[in-house]
């Protein structure tokens, strides 16, 4: 009868055949990680949001003050490897040079970004479950410093997923500038701003102090507006930004496909994003096929389906129309 067990990969089992690096570390989160707590939680109504976002979000937290992730055996492990995935960068209009799909082409940052006990502690710091997202190009994106001196790495902008940690793995206070920065105010206020040509306030711009290599900040990335300012001089950065989705099912997913167009092929694009939503849609049906509820009416069984059918037509409806979109940035 095992012919009827369904295995779902945690990551998948096919790849774009991409070139893996020479000198892959090992990943031991015992050796690897130091995990510690934010010392300062913005919430969303910090940031000016109000009921509008009610039902989109299971949490109010909207961004952290930074905290450590990696303690120095994982820095060290962790530049290693991000130097040698410096290779594969390729640029788009918002970021000059990153590298996606490190995933793919490293087992320790895999394994790093996979690691349960670096969700769950994320998910405990978020004030709800958190799961890696399963786009493995939205795992591990990298940010390298443009090679012309003052140059932002990435203009202001909100992402493309709901939450994400931003890690440097360099020392930020090795290099002048490179600062990363929150607005202090919601997406449609920056939208506003930047439609009228008017200079942010500077009290609204937050640049939460980055001790050193390996500390992160964790946002609700889809709702806090940021940015990352031109290192001035001569000087190394590098950041990771991992994505996580929510493990609560009554919160809608939000993936902007066209957006994603930009920075990977609509192939790869549309392969992940399928497994995102095959895999979301696979755990909402688990219960109706491990633990089925006897006592549901047949409306109420079809409104389970149903709500499962949604999702699909949602993804199907992204995939057939997304396209690539005008990209979606407020500029510097």
């Amino acid at each position: 009868m095992h012919h009827f067990d369904l295995n779902l990969s945690i990551f998948p089992q096919t790849n774009p055949d991409y070139e893996q690096i020479e000198d892959d570390p090992v990943f031991d989160p015992a050796i690897h990680l130091s995990l510690e707590a934010p010392k300062h939680i913005y919430t969303l109504c910090d940031f000016g949001y109000g009921d509008e976002v009610k039902g989109t979000t299971p949490t109010e937290v909207a961004a952290t003050s930074c905290f450590r992730v990696l303690s120095d055996e994982g820095v060290a492990a962790m530049h290693h490897v991000c130097k040698q995935l410096e290779a594969f960068t390729t640029s788009n209009p918002r970021i000059a040079r990153n590298t996606r799909g490190g995933a793919y082409r490293s087992k320790f940052l895999r394994d790093f970004s996979l690691d349960p006990s670096v969700a769950a502690h994320l998910s405990a710091i978020m004030q709800t479950p958190l799961l890696p997202l399963p786009m493995p190009h939205q795992l591990a994106h990298l940010n390298y410093q443009p090679l012309t001196p003052g140059k932002n790495i990435d203009k202001w902008h909100y992402d493309t997923l709901q939450v994400d940690t931003v890690m440097f793995v360099t020392d930020p206070n090795a290099v002048e500038g490179g600062e990363f920065q929150y607005f202090q105010g919601t997406r449609e206020e920056m939208a506003a701003l930047h439609a009228a040509g008017s200079k942010l306030p500077a009290e609204r711009v937050i640049a939460p102090d980055m001790p050193g290599p390996g500390y992160v900040v964790l946002m609700q990335g889809n709702y806090v507006v940021h940015q990352a300012k031109a290192v001035q001089g001569s000087g190394e950065r590098i950041t990771l930004v991992n994505g996580y989705t929510y493990a609560d099912m009554d919160t809608p997913d939000y993936t902007a496909v066209g957006q994603l167009n930009h920075a990977d092929s609509p192939n790869i694009v549309a392969a992940e994003y399928a497994r995102h939503m095959g895999l979301r849609c696979a755990r909402q049906l688990q219960a109706v096929v491990n633990t089925p509820d006897f006592q549901r009416s047949p409306q109420e069984q079809a409104a389970h389906l149903r709500r499962t059918l949604d999702e699909l037509e949602i993804a199907i409806n992204l995939l057939e129309t997304s396209g690539e979109e005008a990209m979606r940035h407020f500029g510097d």
